[in-house]
Formats: structure tokens, sequence, C-alpha cells
């Protein structure tokens, strides 16, 4: 059975109550240092981009599977989804998912091996 996403479009409130519409719009991997995958969103039509570790993403493969582009931009919209309901700022410095926080977000996903 095929992976459905669930966090390519969805609705999130943050702490101050207000309602914000988040909307994948594409995916990229960044040719330099660990070559971290970059996921580009929509936050109220304001662009926000998640990285996730290329290392932290291979040590999780090696270890489980492969993931699928789906699962991928599922595991950064949740990441993204906290973010906005902890009332993060959403700026670089608190969008970057490392080994940790992507085994975490897997499992809270259910994408197992």
């Amino acid at each position: 059975m095929a992976y459905e996403s669930k966090y390519e479009s969805f609705e999130v409130i943050g702490q101050d109550g207000q309602a914000s519409r988040v909307v994948f719009k594409k995916a990229g991997t960044l040719a330099a240092g660990d070559r971290p995958e970059l996921y580009f969103f929509e936050v109220n039509q304001r662009p926000v981009v998640v990285c996730v570790s290329g290392d932290a993403l291979t040590e999780w493969q090696r270890a489980h599977r492969y993931m699928s582009r789906e699962e991928k931009i599922d595991v950064a919209g949740l990441f993204l989804k906290q973010r906005i309901e902890q009332g993060r700022e959403l700026v670089a410095e608190n969008l970057g998912i490392a080994q940790a926080e992507l085994a975490s977000l897997a499992r809270a996903l259910g994408i197992r091996e």
C-alpha cells in the first residue's frame, strides 16, 4: 500500500490562537555541507524552508529503509507544524532537522521498515 501524505497541505493553530495555512511547494538538495534536503512550504503565503540534515537522512535510511518523497515531505511538514504550535519563530536557526529529531518524527508518523 502506498504512503499517503498528511502534511502536504494542512492548517495549524499557533500558541497565539491564530490559524495558519501551510502548503508544501517543492523540495531540493543543497550541494554543500552534508547535502541537506530542503523542503519549501508556504505558511499563510509566506515562504518557509525546512532543512533535513543529509547525514541524518543517510543514517536513518541505512538503519531502516529508503524514505519515499511523500514520507520526507511529511517529516518536514510535521516538524514545521510542531514549531508553529510551539510559537517558535520560523527562521533558519529553528527549522533544521538533525538525527534524533528525524528518528522521532519518523516514529510519530508511523514510518517503519
